[in-house]
C-alpha cells in the first residue's frame, strides 16, 4: 500500500490500514507500517481511536524502538488510556525507553493518580530527572531541557570518547555534540562529532574542544533560548545552573516546538484571545467560548470612551447627518494603520533587530513614514469622497438642506466635508502609527509580551483619538465655515 507523507487525504487510508492490521491481529503488517511511516503520521491518523484494546495491541506488537516515540506523539487523552491499561511491567518498559522531557510533557496535565503511577514506574535516576524538570518554572530552559546527553571529562582521549558514544549514544538525545566538563563538573567546552572523527585517537578533548561555546541558564526564558539557536546556528545547547554546571541540554527539535508555541501565543494575543493548548478541532466548544468572551467583554468596556465621544457630539451629528456616514471609515482606517505598525514593530523586537534604546530612531522613522502615508491617503480620500457624493453613492441630502438654508454653493460644501474627512485621516494616520509603534516598546519596558498590547488595544486607542480629531476639526474649522 502506498502512502505519501503529509497528504491530508491519505490520513484516512493510513487509519484504515492500521485498524485493519489491529483487527486482523496482523503483527507483521503493523510492524511494516511503523518501519515505513513516521510515528507522528501514524499518531495523527489514529488520533480519534480511544479503544484501549486497539491501542494496547500496537504497543504489544511493535518494537521498543518505536513504542516510546509513538507514545510521545499520541494525544494526552490517548496517553492516559494507555497508561491506565498498561500493567506495571509494560509501563516500566515504556518509561525506560523514554526521555525525561517527553515524560514530563506527558504527565504535566494528567490526574495525580496517573502521575504517581508513572513516577513509580520510572527507574531511580530517571525519576530524579523527571522530578527536577517538573519543578522548573514553566516556559524556562529548565522546563524544556532533556537530561539525556553525552558528557565527558576534558581529559578523555578521542579514542575513549568515540567508544563512549558507541556505548551510550542510543540513550542520548543527540550524539552530534559532546559536552565537556572539568574535574569540578564545570562546563568548559563542546566537541562536535565531526571533530572527533577527524582527530587523532591520542588527542584529548581539552585540546580539540570549542571553548567559545554558547549556553543558557536554567531560568532563561525559552523564547530567548530559541533566539540563541537562530543567532548561532546551533543544533544543541547546554543548560547550566548558577555555578555553570551542566544540568541538561536543549536540542533543535525542542526549539521548533518552542517557536511554534510562542508564535501561537502571539497570534492569540494579537487576536485578543487566550492561548489554545490543543488543536482547534480538538478543543471543546465551551472552551473556545471562554477563550474569546473575556477579551470581547473587556474591549467593550474600553469602548465606553468611543461611546462618550459620539454621545457628546450627538447634537452636531443631528444637525448635519452626513458626519455619521464617514465615522466608520475614519475609525477603520486608523485601526488598520496602527495594526500594521504594531505588527512590524513586534516582529522586529522579537527578532532583536532593535531594543528600547532605539525608540527615538524608530519613532522618527515612523513619523516620516506616517506623514507620507497620511498625505497619500488624505489626497485619495478627498478625491474619492467627492466622487462618491457627486454620483450619489453617499446620500448628500443633509448638504442639500444646508445649501437651501444658507444659499451656499453645493460643490463647495461637498469639498469642505471631503476636506474634513481627508484632514482627519491625515492626522489619524500619523497618530495611529505613532501609537502602534510606541505600545510594543512600552510593553517591553514593563516586562510584558508586546503581542499582548498590540492589535485590539491599539485599535481602541486609535478609534478614540480619531473621533476626537474628527469632531474637533468639525467644531473649530469646518463647522463654522458651513455656518454651524
Amino acid at each position: 500500500m502506498l502512502y505519501t507523507q503529509g497528504m491530508e487525504e491519505n490520513k484516512n487510508i493510513l487509519k484504515q490500514w492500521v485498524l485493519s492490521a489491529i483487527n486482523n491481529r496482523s503483527g507483521k503488517e503493523l510492524k511494516e507500517i511503523f518501519e515505513t511511516i513516521p510515528n507522528i503520521d501514524i499518531a495523527e491518523a489514529i488520533s480519534d481511536v480511544k479503544d484501549p484494546k486497539q491501542l494496547l495491541y500496537i504497543f504489544r506488537v511493535v518494537g521498543s524502538e518505536y513504542s516510546a516515540e509513538f507514545f510521545a506523539e499520541l494525544s494526552s487523552e490517548q496517553q492516559e488510556i494507555v497508561i491506565s491499561a498498561f500493567s506495571d511491567k509494560e509501563l516500566m518498559e515504556l518509561i525506560s525507553d523514554s526521555f525525561a522531557d517527553d515524560i514530563v510533557d506527558t504527565i504535566e496535565e494528567m490526574p495525580a493518580n496517573i502521575v504517581s503511577r508513572v513516577l513509580k514506574a520510572c527507574p531511580k535516576d530517571l525519576r530524579g530527572d523527571v522530578n527536577r524538570l517538573l519543578n522548573y518554572k514553566e516556559n524556562t530552559a529548565g522546563s524544556v531541557m532533556t537530561t539525556e546527553y553525552i558528557e565527558m571529562k576534558d581529559s578523555t582521549t578521542v579514542k575513549d570518547a568515540i567508544q563512549i558514544i558507541r556505548d551510550k549514544g542510543k540513550d542520548a538525545e543527540t550524539i552530534y555534540t559532546v559536552f565537556v566538563r572539568d574535574s569540578k563538573r564545570t562546563l568548559v567546552g563542546t566537541v562536535e562529532l565531526s571533530d572527533l572523527i577527524f582527530s587523532k585517537e591520542t588527542d584529548v578533548l581539552s585540546d580539540i574542544m570549542d571553548k567559545d561555546f554558547v549556553s543558557c541558564n536554567v531560568n532563561d526564558d525559552q523564547e530567548d533560548v530559541a533566539k540563541k539557536f537562530k543567532r548561532y546556528d546551533l543544533t544543541a545547547m547546554a543548560v547550566v545552573n548558577s555555578e555553570n554546571k551542566i544540568v541538561g541540554i536543549i536540542t533543535i527539535d525542542d526549539v521548533v516546538d518552542i517557536i511554534e508555541q510562542e508564535t501561537s501565543e502571539d497570534i492569540a494575543h494579537m487576536a485578543a484571545i487566550t492561548d489554545m493548548e490543543d488543536p482547534y478541532l480538538k478543543t471543546p466548544v465551551l472552551k473556545l467560548v471562554l477563550k474569546c468572551v473575556p477579551w470581547i467583554l473587556a474591549l467593550m468596556v474600553l469602548q465606553v470612551f468611543t461611546t462618550m465621544i459620539l454621545s457628546g457630539f450627538e447634537d452636531r451629528i443631528a444637525q448635519f447627518a452626513i458626519l455619521a456616514v464617514f465615522t466608520p471609515l475614519i475609525m477603520d482606517a486608523g485601526g488598520n494603520s496602527g495594526g500594521q505598525t504594531t505588527t512590524m514593530i513586534v516582529r522586529s523586537l522579537s527578532l532583536d533587530e532593535f531594543g528600547g534604546k532605539d525608540y527615538p530612531k524608530v519613532i522618527l522613522k515612523e513619523l516620516r513614514v506616517a506623514s507620507i502615508i497620511g498625505g497619500i491617503v488624505s489626497a485619495f480620500a478627498f478625491g474619492w469622497l467627492m466622487f462618491e457624493m457627486s454620483v450619489g453613492i453617499v446620500n448628500t441630502s443633509s448638504i442639500a438642506e444646508r445649501v437651501t438654508a444658507t444659499g451656499g454653493n453645493f460643490t463647495a460644501y461637498m469639498a469642505l466635508v471631503a476636506a474634513l474627512v481627508a484632514g482627519t485621516l491625515f492626522v489619524t494616520m500619523i497618530i495611529s502609527r505613532l501609537v502602534g509603534c510606541s505600545l510594543p516598546f512600552l510593553a517591553k519596558l514593563v516586562k510584558l509580551d508586546p503581542a499582548v498590547m498590540c492589535g485590539p488595544i491599539t485599535t481602541t486607542l486609535v478609534d478614540i483619538i480619531s473621533l476626537v480629531t474628527y469632531f474637533l476639526l468639525w467644531t473649530n474649522i469646518i463647522g463654522p465655515a458651513l455656518g454651524f
